[in-house]
């Protein structure tokens, strides 16, 4: 009967993955334009040479498609590519939507217009009450900051925030946990329900307060309460987990416009909410930004990812690691940025020697000056740094089809692996 049913679940990894790729000659990209200037048989994510951590992975990916059980934490890292969500959350869908079992939970968010910029589209934040905000970007900010590189800070006695996470249809989100992010303060915290408040429990080792629903739920919405009128202390929010108790992956992407990697370094609180997410796989796409100068420091840009790198791991010490090459981009508008390439040569030198994957995105787009190519088609604006909506959208299919392609290398490992274990119990 086993071995029935582990030929029946090899049968359908092939049917959802595989099937409709051979039907195309193993031509992953699902984008509905071909572009000349892509180098399409480029689009791979480079192992390294230990793979072991990413088998490990994969293997997983594997049995949540064949068992619909387990949980996977994907975290993606960055700037302004990040933080406007519209990449990510191209690959978030597409992984949630492979099957029913996949989607679990929209996990870390942040309430980014309550900071006076880009909200994602795909979530809502409405809120009262008076807040100003810290940026990881600040050299000089005065506040702890965590691993959204954000905080948002208001001193009224009565305050309110609403997330949303549903405001479009791509996939449905509902929770049965949230994790609110903050340092003890003098004031209370409570989620309203149609029916009931719910008091959060703190947890002093990862800095959050947790609440947890009776029965699954789709809005949050949090009271914020000043302990005392005649204390004079602030209340500072670093950002929000909606958890579901389903199975499935969870996409957790982070940014903050302007982001370099010393703006990441300035995080006090990186490791510690790292630590309590405790993803299975790290994107790190951060270089754009310390790649815009006419001098770039070879040794400042390697030694800082060096000292992200180390940081990472010791808060996360067995997920896998993927490094994403910056973009082709412009100088000032106007001139080739050739920084790219020695961040590219770094990059390459640390994931050898931290054993980390390298999706190589500028090579992908069409390497040196490719920019200008996407801009000609409306791909990028005029900047040449950034993506347009269409841009950002084929930049997560491309990625997308990069993961399946690793995917599908590492099935026939699932399948030896499975089978052995069909022999076994027989």
């Amino acid at each position: 009967m086993r071995t029935l049913r582990i030929n029946i679940v090899l049968s359908a990894i092939y049917l959802i993955i595989l099937i409709p790729l051979h039907a195309q000659e193993a031509d992953y990209f699902m984008g509905p334009i071909r572009y000349s200037f892509i180098n399409y048989d480029s689009n791979i994510l480079q192992l390294p040479e230990n793979d072991s951590v990413f088998k490990q992975l994969f293997f997983r990916f594997d049995s949540l498609i064949a068992f619909g059980d387990g949980k996977i934490q994907i975290l993606h890292l960055g700037g302004s590519h990040i933080q406007a969500d519209v990449y990510p959350h191209v690959i978030r869908t597409h992984i949630q939507n492979l099957t029913p079992d996949m989607n679990g939970g929209r996990g870390l968010i942040f309430p980014y217009n309550m900071a006076r910029t880009n909200n994602p589209a795909n979530y809502s934040v409405s809120y009262t009450g008076s807040w100003w905000y810290c940026k990881s970007t600040q050299q000089n900010s005065g506040c702890k900051l965590g691993l959204t590189g954000m905080a948002v800070i208001t001193n009224d006695n009565m305050s309110s925030i609403t997330i949303n996470p549903n405001k479009t249809d791509s996939t449905y989100y509902i929770f049965d946990r949230v994790r609110v992010f903050h340092e003890p303060s003098a004031y209370n915290l409570m989620a309203i329900t149609p029916d009931t408040a719910i008091i959060g429990h703190y947890d002093t080792t990862y800095g959050y307060s947790e609440f947890n629903y009776e029965s699954p739920a789709t809005i949050f919405h949090l009271e914020i309460i000043k302990d005392s009128l005649y204390q004079d202390e602030n209340f500072a929010l670093l950002g929000f987990e909606l958890i579901s108790d389903a199975p499935g992956v969870v996409y957790n992407s982070v940014g903050v416009n302007g982001s370099m990697l010393s703006s990441y370094l300035r995080c006090e609180l990186y490791g510690k909410h790292l630590k309590s997410i405790k993803p299975d796989l790290i994107i790190i796409s951060i270089g754009t930004n310390d790649g815009y100068t006419r001098k770039f420091n070879d040794d400042k840009y390697r030694n800082e990812y060096r000292q992200l790198l180390s940081r990472t791991i010791a808060a996360a010490p067995g997920a896998a690691i993927l490094l994403t090459v910056p973009n082709d981009s412009y100088l000032y508008g106007r001139y080739v940025n050739t920084n790219t390439e020695k961040m590219k040569n770094i990059i390459q030198e640390l994931a050898a020697e931290y054993n980390c994957a390298i999706w190589d995105f500028c090579t992908i787009m069409g390497g040196l000056n490719s920019a200008q190519a996407w801009y000609g088609l409306k791909l990028m604006r005029y900047d040449r740094i950034h993506f347009t909506r269409k841009g950002y959208q084929l930049k997560g299919e491309l990625f997308f089809s990069a993961f399946l392609k690793v995917w599908e290398d590492q099935l026939s490992d699932f399948e030896l692996n499975i089978c052995h274990s069909a022999h076994d119990k027989n």
